[in-house]
């Protein structure tokens, strides 16, 4: 029996995205990293610093490929190297042994046509699916 509680398949990926805290004092300028999975409903963040569960970021993630799925005009490599901007919500902090955090977060908000975009770059993307076997 599988203890799985995601929603969505998640879809590895090197990429990098900026982020930043949303809060109402001046914080901290926006972090460069890297996320490791992406599906429709967040990704997995390396972090330089904790944040505390709950934690509100704006989001610019760089999707690879992701600019075919999007409804534009003009190359297909312009649309590639729009930023994908969401809210998300970090649900998961963990200390790596190397230093540094992985963070996961659940997307909140995401404009309707990127998020349009995600869905068909994540399904394109997704392995096959295999039928469980008959025992």
């Amino acid at each position: 029996m599988s203890l799985e509680r995601r929603q969505f398949q998640r879809i590895p990926m090197e990429a990098t995205l900026s982020f930043q805290e949303l809060s109402f004092h001046k914080g901290e300028a926006p972090a460069s990293s890297h996320y490791r999975d992406v599906s429709i409903g967040g990704l997995l963040v390396d972090s330089p610093r904790a944040y505390p569960l709950g934690t509100l970021l704006k989001l610019e993630l760089r999707v690879p490929g992701w600019g075919r799925f999007q409804n534009h005009f003009g190359p297909t490599q312009e649309a590639d190297a729009r930023p994908l901007v969401a809210l998300g919500q970090v649900v998961r902090i963990e200390q790596l042994d190397e230093g540094g955090y992985e963070l996961g977060v659940k997307f909140q908000n995401v404009y309707p046509d990127d998020l349009e975009a995600l869905v068909k770059f994540v399904k394109a993307a997704a392995p096959p699916s295999v039928p469980p076997s008959t025992l």
